[in-house]
């Protein structure tokens, strides 16, 4: 890949890239492309444009060099002229010079609008926005093939980095038994709110509803599910079984039950929290914030070759871990941009709605209550087989914003389509519904 983005910098060419959205985890973008050859940070999105200025003048660009664009004219002429472009309208990006649009929200409704309208201007979409994916990335995927365009999930985030490791056993003809990823999730932490996580957020320069998401395990669920509609696993049970379990632990923890672990099944997506059940946090052999694969083979030659390689760490087989120790997020995406441009390939991209984000209620809420999505102070998500949430009319958490309470609802119940008033007119529910009669739920 360095070849390739080398070549493109000494031809005086750039891979141009439209961000949406400079948070922190799209500002992380920009710094770094700031520091790679063959790409540039052309054009940026934000409601904040203060904030998007900000993202460039952190990487020494003068201020009077940046345009604020109001409209796609200005913008496609500052994009050709390689001047710095930002925008508080994310719907120009897809109609300029941009080659790779990041979509960067985490707003299911935005990035469903994004990513289509990138895709139907023939621009490669990575995809960071998993709320918007984890609901509608099958028919997103399936409008990028046919307009000959890639949409990807972002390398760096752990579903990606389950996604590339999970190529890379299969492309060996190794058995992959579970996918999953390290949580910190203390006992109660499911209840958390915005209100008590503010400060903290503020150090990091987080809202602090993202950072709720993470915090009360709805982002994991939400990463989860989605990994499950890449690669066609399931949860074993709702929300997964979460258990206590260090790196060097995996591989007993999560094997089957007649092998003395708790699964049902294989092919399963799954999370090894930092908490023992007794609330204490285990800092020594944690999985978090890495990512792991448990495989096996029936091969005795492989067999035989796995176990010499692992012979240190006392593992014989039948399983055997694979296991990253971290995930560097925005650090990681200008990877999956170029991947994208230059082969043409996904880091990860779903085919079909194999497990859903379902909706729980954080407390007992009334009839009239507006719902306020992942990472709010109402709900938390938690993740389900597709087939059990569509007969239970489970209702997916990215519609869980801003929807109305039909009636009263108790604590941890899960909330369903017949119990809220949903915005019909919306992209993502229109998206949605097209989705499902393509039969890509089924």
């Amino acid at each position: 890949m360095i070849e390739r983005l080398t070549e493109l910098e000494e031809q005086g060419k750039q891979i141009k890239v439209g961000i949406v959205g400079t948070g922190f985890l799209g500002s992380g973008i920009v710094h770094q492309i700031y520091q790679m050859k063959g790409m540039s940070a052309s054009v940026l999105a934000d409601i904040n444009i203060e904030a998007a200025i900000k993202a460039y003048l952190k990487n020494k660009v003068d201020r009077s060099q940046v345009v604020i664009a109001e409209n796609v004219r200005t913008a496609k002429d500052a994009v050709y002229r390689g001047k710095p472009v930002v925008t508080e309208d994310p719907e120009i990006i897809p109609e300029t010079g941009v080659d790779v649009i990041v979509e960067a929200t985490g707003v299911p409704e935005i990035g469903a609008k994004i990513a289509l309208k990138s895709i139907l201007n023939r621009k490669h979409i990575v995809m960071m926005n998993v709320e918007a994916d984890v609901v509608i990335g099958p028919i997103l995927s399936k409008f990028a093939k046919s307009c000959g365009v890639v949409y990807t999930i972002a390398a760096g985030d752990q579903p990606g980095v389950i996604c590339e490791m999970y190529d890379w056993a299969i492309s060996l003809g190794l058995k992959v038994v579970v996918a999953g990823r390290g949580t910190v999730l203390p006992p109660g932490g499911r209840k958390l709110t915005p209100e008590e996580v503010k400060d903290e957020a503020r150090k990091f320069g987080l809202s602090p509803k993202m950072l709720t998401s993470f915090k009360d395990g709805t982002k994991s669920q939400i990463e989860m599910a989605g990994v499950a509609n890449m690669i066609g696993f399931l949860p074993d049970v709702r929300g997964m079984h979460e258990p206590f379990a260090s790196v060097d632990e995996l591989v007993n923890v999560f094997a089957l039950q007649e092998q003395g672990g708790i699964l049902e099944r294989e092919r399963v997506i799954e999370s090894a929290n930092c908490y023992t059940p007794e609330g204490k946090y285990v800092v020594q052999g944690q999985v978090f914030p890495g990512v792991f694969l448990i495989v096996t083979t029936e091969h005795p030659g492989i067999i035989n070759s796995l176990n010499y390689h692992w012979s240190t760490r006392g593992y014989t087989g039948p399983n055997y871990p694979l296991y990253r120790p971290y995930h560097l997020c925005a650090i990681e995406v200008p990877r999956s941009i170029a991947k994208a441009y230059l082969y043409h390939e996904a880091i990860g991209a779903a085919q079909k709605i194999w497990a859903e984000a379902i909706t729980l209620a954080k407390k007992e809420l009334k009839k009239g209550e507006i719902l306020d999505g992942a990472g709010g102070a109402t709900v938390y998500g938690l993740v389900e087989k597709a087939q059990i949430a569509k007969q239970e009319r489970l209702l997916p958490i990215g519609f869980a914003n801003g929807g109305r309470l039909k009636v009263d609802v108790s604590e941890d119940e899960p909330i369903t389509w017949d119990m809220v008033e949903v915005d019909t007119d919306s992209f993502l529910f229109k998206l949605r519904k097209l989705q499902d009669e393509e039969r890509l739920l089924d």
